[in-house]
């Protein structure tokens, strides 16, 4: 009998997660002790040091190839913006030339990566943050988040096994993003793992094939780490199959967001995977050389029968 929980999201309506196959056994642990993480209002956070200086508080980005600073972290570490022409950005709302400083040794745990140059962010995203890690063009590394336990690690990519995880064959993208198979109510759809984005994010190719009759929620405004912002409306999805996995009754923002455009992704249905749906798993382990997507779900939990069972020694 296959496994079924409730995940917990910020949306008004709870998606249900139904993993294929039997239950998986957790694997036995090590410590992921690379660096602290906490999930703070649905975005993952871990600690940087720079220039032997911190530790500092950045967001996790799986869906940006590049890596930036905040203004308040320019200050307190005195930096000087580097001469010359201005850095483009391409972010999820467009695209903005931002000036840059030069990190002369940025650590994340284990991963050390020197003469890093890192635009300076002033957007929203980075209010209360000291910077943005784009995961994308970090390196050959290998991320995981244990949700339950509240710890990341950020480490070099590994062929080692992940027993009793779900593993997801993706590809990446020319920006180095992990893309994975999807469907959307029997839609094929082009889905990007995306820790940057507190919502689910689809395109209007996706809305269109989806809701050519039906109706869009209430507008809402989508930030970026651009100075420009999107609106979005949002509807309930029929269910979402990502690799093993099926996902129920969530929230979609369809939005004509310019980062589809820059991706390539405006002409067929495509979504941003956001935290509403990775953050409700046990474990997720991001390998980008290897292109793989790993994911534990939360164990279902046990019922007052199989309590029973277990308590008489059946």
């Amino acid at each position: 009998m296959n496994a079924r929980t409730t995940m917990l999201l910020t949306a008004a309506l709870l998606p249900t997660l139904a993993w294929s196959g039997p239950a998986p056994v957790s694997p036995s642990r090590g410590p992921l002790s690379t660096a602290r993480t906490r999930i703070v209002h649905d975005r993952i956070v871990v600690s940087v040091r720079i220039d032997s200086k911190g530790p500092f508080r950045f967001l996790v980005d799986t869906g940006a190839n590049g890596s930036m600073v905040s203004p308040r972290l320019v200050k307190a570490l005195g930096l000087v913006p580097g001469p010359g022409k201005l850095e483009r950005v391409e972010g999820v709302t467009g695209t903005q030339p931002l000036p840059w400083v030069l990190i002369r040794r940025l650590r994340v745990g284990q991963i050390v990566k020197t003469n890093v140059r890192m635009p300076i962010c002033t957007s929203p995203i980075v209010t209360h943050l000291d910077g943005i890690l784009g995961m994308a063009g970090f390196g050959p590394v290998r991320i995981a988040v244990d949700f339950r336990h509240d710890r990341v690690a950020i480490d070099r990519s590994s062929p080692r096994m992940l027993w009793g995880f779900l593993d997801i064959h993706a590809r990446r993208t020319p920006g180095g993003l992990l893309m994975i198979p999807a469907w959307v109510g029997g839609v094929r759809v082009e889905a990007v793992i995306d820790t940057g984005s507190p919502d689910t994010l689809g395109n209007f190719a996706l809305r269109k094939a989806l809701l050519a009759r039906g109706r869009l929620g209430a507008s809402m405004p989508i930030y970026g780490v651009t100075r420009q912002i999107s609106l979005g409306a949002t509807a309930v999805a029929p269910t979402m199959i990502l690799g093993p996995a099926e996902i129920e009754h969530l929230p979609i923002v369809y939005s004509d967001v310019p980062i589809f455009r820059e991706w390539h992704l405006e002409s067929r249905p495509a979504v941003l995977i956001g935290m509403d749906v990775l953050g409700s798993v046990d474990t997720l382990v991001l390998d980008y050389p290897r292109a793989r997507v790993y994911i534990l779900p939360v164990p279902p939990p046990v019922s007052m029968a199989d309590a029973d069972f277990a308590l008489l020694g059946g």
